[in-house]
């Protein structure tokens, strides 16, 4: 008994504890069921999170501006056909009065040209998509019809600029399943799944078949994945071949199938197949596919160029036509011969398609054409509309920068910095290369035409045309003899005295000299202006006042910092090209300052116009007059001044501007407008460095070379004279009203009410010697003197030209 009772015992401790084993095991296999269903389950939270977003996902695209054709506008047909191949437009044979087979294509002939344009973004909405037809009078535009009526205007498809991708490179243009032709749809699924909508997610028939592969090959060589599976692969697990992953797969191509609808998953997958690079970029989808291969959008899609894409979805590197055009021939046919076994399209279309070469139209996406000005794109989309990160957003930025003048602008940086370092500056020992800054801007819109940063952005990404703060030099004369017009202590024929000058300032002595420290006595303001005298000018921002010449800098563009010190008046102070180029737009615009931007419009990846902070209104800063009057002053800087190099390129257009060069010759500079284009120009070393260069050597050429690279078709149109000035012939070495003995005869212009009185003095004797006695006489006798002089020496006048009549 006591042997049971011990049995028993031991029965009753060993139940417990095989419970507690039991139950161990039953919670690690729970544990381990529930980790495993996570570890299956947890993707497909995040999968459905991103299923949404991802056939929407794409770069930011920042576009240039678009070309307006005109009706009687001089654009000769050669330059037409430029402009669409430089955004990718192909020529077809036939006529131009036919229309083109697909969009992205035009034809020439019988005096016109036929464009099939693309949809694209403007800053109305989406433009495109109909027909353009341009007849030609010779090399001017004689009609233009859209859509088979005709117009009196019409846009051309804008190039873009730069894309702003995220740090994996990935080029998406996402499609909408609707809008594809079937087409295109028959002969994916053919390439990948043609039993895509009778299967669940996972193809039994597709598993076997790669199994019996797999154990033929010994190994994990054939997935038998269906799109779905491919798909659930490409959004988030990844490539690895290994049974796990697969089960995994399938497990969550199944609960996507139960998710979402046959329709979804297509569109999804359409949009997010792998398909190869361009340009250092993947291509993602069959939009972007399209883009960069066949240059159109995948719905304009031929049978045959939908089946070279679809056969690339195996082995994209291999397949890709833009690797081999044999091998994607080949794979091509391929396709096509499956998709007429399955007999899902017309077997003579698909026949036909067979028999068409493979032509392909690359499009390399664009990463950044013009950076400089992507870069500053960029930092107004965050400050105007609070896109603080543009990677992979889908917005449509669309500028105001002339892809035509931006090449123009950086060739001419190019070429004259390669010059310089061949002339002037050969054997100079520096630290680093010789840069430039070019900034062009559209005085009546403040729109930027133009934005060149520095020599090569590759080696370096720092911006002068928006950072580099450098001295002005005499660039910034115009503002003091603006500030001194605007307070009326001067007008163009007055007079300054250029001679030895000096100032007090908190005990510090202050003595300015000219460039060739020589002294000239008494000159007008203008020639002061035109052979760029600093001691005249010095006197004149005395005389304005130096608060008030601060003032003006400021109300023209100006935005560093300025103190009212004497040495302000030859720009001995820091400040940017892009202001510069802002102070001139605004005497070119007649006293208003522009709203300097670089972007029109922006829209997000739907279409919808992103909401902004508007443009503030150009607001008068000077008066009209004013402006008028320092224009003219400065485009006698080009006629005889410091720039008259410039008529030595041809460019005999009522064109202004001031040369600069700051002290040591650390900075050149060139500003020059026109009432339609204001462009800075900007030359010197990074670190500050002397050079031997002067605006009108290093600046000039290159705003030269530019502005005739750019000049519209009918020249520089003029400056508008606006109310309230008129003009007098004068003496220009006195100011004064000119008489038939003055040697040298000017027109000048002036305020109506400021017009010289006094006739030339110098080369008048009988004004010289009544100015000498009137201090004498009283009233009634100073107007008989007056007048008795004046027959004297008019009769004297008449004695010698009538002796100069006489023969020998």
């Amino acid at each position: 008994m006591a042997r049971k009772r011990r049995k028993g015992v031991k029965l009753r401790v060993r139940r417990p504890v095989l419970r507690r084993r039991l139950s161990i095991v039953a919670a690690v296999l729970l544990l381990a069921s529930v980790g495993l269903g996570f570890w299956l389950i947890r993707p497909f939270w995040h999968l459905s999170g991103q299923f949404a977003a991802h056939p929407t996902l794409q770069p930011s695209r920042l576009y240039g501006r678009s070309v307006q054709l005109e009706r009687g506008a001089y654009l000769p047909a050669d330059r037409l056909v430029a402009r669409l191949e430089e955004v990718h437009y192909r020529r077809e044979e036939g006529s131009g009065d036919t229309a083109p087979s697909s969009p992205g294509r035009y034809r020439r002939g019988g005096g016109s040209i036929s464009v099939a344009l693309r949809r694209f973004p403007s800053p109305a909405g989406p433009r495109g998509g109909e027909l353009l037809t341009v007849t030609y009078r010779g090399k001017r535009i004689r009609q233009l019809r859209l859509a088979g009526k005709e117009v009196e205007s019409a846009l051309l498809e804008p190039p873009v600029i730069a894309s702003y991708y995220g740090s994996d490179f990935k080029d998406r243009r996402p499609v909408v399943l609707e809008e594809l032709p079937n087409h295109l749809v028959q002969v994916v699924l053919a390439a990948e799944d043609d039993s895509f909508f009778r299967h669940a997610g996972v193809s039994i028939k597709g598993l076997a078949r790669a199994m019996w592969v797999n154990v033929r090959k010994g190994g994990m060589q054939h997935g038998g994945s269906t799109l779905t599976q491919q798909l659930v692969k490409n959004i988030y697990l990844t490539h690895e071949r290994t049974l796990a992953r697969k089960v995994r797969e399938g497990v969550l191509a199944v609960l996507l199938e139960v998710r979402y609808s046959k329709e979804e998953i297509l569109q999804a997958y359409l949009n997010e197949i792998y398909l190869g690079a361009s340009g250092g970029v993947n291509l993602i989808g069959v939009g972007a596919a399209s883009y960069a291969i066949f240059g159109k959008e995948a719905r304009d899609l031929s049978l045959g160029e939908a089946a070279a894409l679809a056969g690339m979805i195996k082995s994209p590197a291999h397949y890709s036509p833009l690797s081999s055009l044999d091998r994607a021939l080949e794979q091509r046919n391929r396709v096509l011969d499956h998709l007429l076994e399955l007999k899902r399209l017309k077997p003579e279309a698909i026949v036909a398609a067979r028999a068409q070469p493979l032509e392909i139209s690359p499009r390399r996406p664009v990463r950044r054409r013009a950076p400089y000005f992507a870069n500053a794109a960029a930092q107004e989309a965050a400050r105007r509309y609070g896109l603080d990160s543009l990677a992979d957003a889908g917005y449509s930025l669309l500028s105001t920068l002339s892809w035509e003048d931006q090449q123009q602008a950086e060739e001419a940086v190019s070429w004259g910095l390669k010059a310089l370092e061949k002339g002037w500056e050969k054997g100079t020992k520096v630290k680093g290369p010789l840069q430039a800054a070019l900034v062009s801007i559209d005085p009546r819109s403040g729109g930027i035409r133009s934005w060149v940063g520095g020599r090569d952005y590759a080696a370096s990404q720092f911006d002068r045309a928006s950072s580099a703060l450098r001295q002005a030099g005499s660039s910034f004369k115009p503002v003091v003899y603006a500030a001194a017009i605007q307070e009326g202590v001067a007008a163009p024929a007055s007079l300054i005295e250029d001679a030895p000058l000096t100032v007090m300032l908190a005990g510090q002595r202050w003595s300015p000299n000219n460039d060739d420290d020589a002294f000239r006595g008494w000159v007008t303001v203008r020639t002061a202006m035109e052979r760029s005298l600093n001691v005249p000018t010095a006197r004149l921002a005395l005389q304005a006042g130096l608060p008030n010449v601060v003032s003006v800098a400021r109300g023209l563009g100006v935005r560093t910092h300025l103190q009212p010190y004497p040495s302000l008046a030859l720009g001995a102070f820091e400040v940017t090209p892009v202001e510069m180029a802002t102070v001139y737009a605004t005497l070119a615009a007649g006293g208003k300052m522009p709203p300097v931007h670089a972007l029109k419009a922006v829209f997000d990846r739907q279409g919808k116009p992103v909401a902004g902070q508007a443009l503030p209104q150009a607001e008068p800063v000077i008066d009209p007059q004013t402006a008028y009057l320092v224009t003219s002053i400065l485009q006698g800087v080009l006629d005889r001044g410091t720039a008259r190099a410039v008529r030595g390129w041809g460019l005999m257009d009522a064109l202004a501007g001031k040369t600069g060069t700051s002290n040591d010759r650390r900075d050149s500079w060139f500003v020059g407008y026109s009432p339609d284009r204001s462009t800075a120009v900007w030359v010197g070393y990074d670190d500050n460095s002397r050079t031997r260069l002067s605006g009108s050597r290093a600046a000039l050429p290159i705003w030269s070379r530019f502005a005739l690279k750019v000049r519209p078709a009918n020249g520089y149109p003029t400056f508008p004279q606006p109310a309230g000035i008129t003009t007098a012939l004068i003496d220009p070495e006195t100011g004064e009203l000119a008489s038939g003995r003055c040697p040298n005869v000017l027109t000048e212009v002036f305020r109506a009410d400021q017009v010289p009185s006094s006739v030339c003095t110098l080369h008048n004797p009988w004004q010289r010697a009544f100015r000498e006695n009137q201090r004498e006489l009283d009233g009634e006798e100073r107007r008989r003197v007056r007048g008795w002089l004046k027959r004297i020496f008019n009769r004297e006048e008449r004695q010698r030209r009538k002796a100069s009549r006489r023969p020998p």
